[in-house]
C-alpha cells in the first residue's frame, strides 16, 4: 500500500481525531482513484470502533472508486 493511501487510511480510523477529521480522511480516500485506495476503504468501513456514518461513508467511496475503475 502506498505511503499516501495508508496515512490517509491511519488517519481515517484514528478514534483520538474528530469525526470532521475522520471524514476528510476517509474523502480523501475516496479522491484517489486506485485499487489499493478502494481496498484501504473497505478496511475502514470494517472497523467497529467507528460510527455507523463514517463505516457508510467508506463504502460510498469505495463504490464510487470501483465503479469508475
Amino acid at each position: 500500500m502506498s505511503e499516501e493511501v495508508e496515512k490517509l487510511k491511519n488517519l481515517a480510523t484514528n478514534a483520538v481525531l474528530l469525526y470532521s477529521e475522520r471524514e476528510k480522511a476517509i474523502e480523501a480516500l475516496g479522491d484517489i482513484i486506485t485499487k489499493e485506495a478502494a481496498l484501504a476503504l473497505l478496511d475502514v468501513a470494517g472497523d467497529a470502533r467507528l460510527l455507523v456514518s463514517e463505516r457508510e461513508k467508506a463504502l460510498e467511496q469505495a463504490r464510487k472508486i470501483l465503479r469508475s475503475l
